[in-house]
């Protein structure tokens, strides 16, 4: 199972946060909201987004939550990086929130029982690719934007 998580809407004022799209295996599942990003050996404990990057996903008991979870292995600088609910970065604490419906402010509806299930469901290796990155919408589908699109935004 492959995961890409598109970080596309910062928020700098307020809830310091970044909106996300959780699509799985090519096709949209949710919506995500991260703490801020920073540079990259910059860390605010609690208060700052993993790095962009490819994580392997077990989906194993969390202690803290006494649940199963998916959890993000071998994330520099961090531990314990769960994939969850939660409504803004108060909820998060380093780790992506997933959920269904979003304002671009904050997200709602917990997509993480189904997301967890997804994943046990599948009995198969999974990774996540998180990417900082603009998208951009065309009907119903989603793409990275090439750079020279990128530079047209300029």
């Amino acid at each position: 199972m492959k995961l890409i998580l598109y970080r596309h809407t910062p928020n700098i004022e307020g809830d310091r946060n970044i909106i996300g799209d959780l699509h799985i295996d090519g096709k949209f599942f949710c919506h995500t909201l991260e703490d801020e990003i920073r540079t990259k050996d910059v860390k605010v404990h609690g208060k700052t987004a993993i790095r962009a990057g490819k994580y392997v996903i077990k989906v194993t008991m969390s202690n803290r939550f006494k649940r199963l979870m998916p959890l993000l292995l071998d994330v520099p600088m961090f531990k314990g990086v769960r994939m969850h609910g939660g409504n803004t970065s108060k909820d998060s604490h380093g780790c992506p929130l997933v959920a269904f419906n979003t304002d671009y402010e904050k997200i709602w509806g917990t997509a993480e029982r189904s997301l967890t299930k997804l994943m046990i469901d599948s009995g198969e290796d999974i990774t996540i690719e998180i990417k900082n990155t603009f998208i951009s919408y065309e009907g119903a589908l989603k793409r990275e934007l090439t750079r020279d699109e990128l530079n047209g935004l300029n």
